[in-house]
């Protein structure tokens, strides 16, 4: 067999795993676990940190990977990428089976998910299993902000992870406008094994004048969307990229950690090391909030800052 017929049966292999790919059964594996030239690729072609689907099948002996990306035109596509960093072929999907990939591979990262102890949220930079109550007061917008953060130890909300049932712990937030409530959510949490802060869904009241007059936001993990938001990384570090909402056009938040030594001085003390993160939302509008080690949120949009931080193991 010549070199030239070689090369011709070597790429009608890769273009017919190519062409039926569709036939290929994945599992999701975390991001850190993925060849450090397949995640080079995948950032290089649109792609973001996140789960990728490891494939049964191999190409010419190599373990193939797939994640989402971008085409040169920034449309979505699916990436294929053998484990030394070469990108096969990329799969255009109508919005039909995008949207049912998406959900499966929702799904397929929950199920790999451990929640031994959900409650005992730990995580460095969103300690919440320690708090009793924060109070944030500034101004955005010229508006006089009030946040009154408080745990509430005597809801109970489950969830359906995988196929487990995770006890969510509950935060309330009081946002206040002016003097006025504006808003209050209940907001549900739970730490995984590994030590991300995911967000399963929030009820929410908006006030009008002391009365209710609707409920924009609200959303529940597995009413809503399959997808739990990431709320804070085991790990975090600068240039991590996450979805704290995932849920709809209306409801999703993009983050990024673009700073760790972030000096921020409030009413309730000067935390060092804190970290920066990015928000953007679906009409582009961007804003920041800052995280201190062993305390929390200490500095919200415009210039809501902590005003006193009060936690249970103070109390006892």
């Amino acid at each position: 067999m010549s070199f030239s017929t070689r090369n011709i049966l070597r790429l009608g292999l890769v273009l017919g795993c190519a062409l039926a790919w569709n036939c290929l059964a994945g599992q999701a594996r975390k991001w850190e676990e993925v060849p450090e030239a397949v995640r080079a690729t995948i950032l290089a072609h649109g792609g973001k940190v996140g789960s990728v689907d490891k494939e049964s099948e191999k190409i010419e002996g190599k373990v193939v990977y797939e994640a989402v990306g971008k085409d040169k035109n920034g449309k979505t596509v699916d990436l294929v990428v053998t484990e030394d960093g070469k990108l096969v072929t990329t799969k255009n999907d109508d919005a039909a089976d995008k949207a049912q990939e998406q959900a499966s591979r929702a799904i397929k990262t929950s199920s790999n998910l451990k929640f031994s102890h959900p409650l005992d949220i730990t995580n460095p930079y969103l300690p919440l299993a320690s708090l009793k109550k924060d109070i944030l007061e500034g101004k955005e917008d010229g508006k006089n902000i009030r946040i009154e953060r408080a745990a509430r130890p005597d809801l109970h909300k489950t969830f359906k992870i995988g196929k487990r049932a995770v006890e969510a712990l509950v935060v309330e937030d009081r946002e206040y406008e002016d003097g006025q409530v504006k808003e209050v959510a209940l907001d549900y949490f739970a730490q995984s094994d590994e030590g991300t802060v995911y967000y399963l869904g929030e009820d929410v009241d908006t006030y009008k004048d002391g009365k209710v007059v609707g409920h924009s936001g609200a959303w529940l993990l597995g009413k809503d969307t399959q997808k739990a938001g990431v709320l804070m990384p085991a790990h975090p570090k600068v240039g991590d990229k996450f979805k704290s909402e995932d849920v709809s056009k209306t409801i999703t938040e993009e983050d990024e950690v673009v700073s760790a030594s972030e000096t921020v001085t409030t009413p309730a003390g000067t935390y060092h090391n804190c970290l920066k993160i990015k928000e953007k939302f679906p009409d582009g509008a961007i804003e920041f909030k800052w995280f201190a080690p062993e305390i929390g949120c200490v500095k919200e949009a415009g210039d809501v800052l902590l005003k006193s931080h009060e936690t249970k193991k103070a109390t006892n």
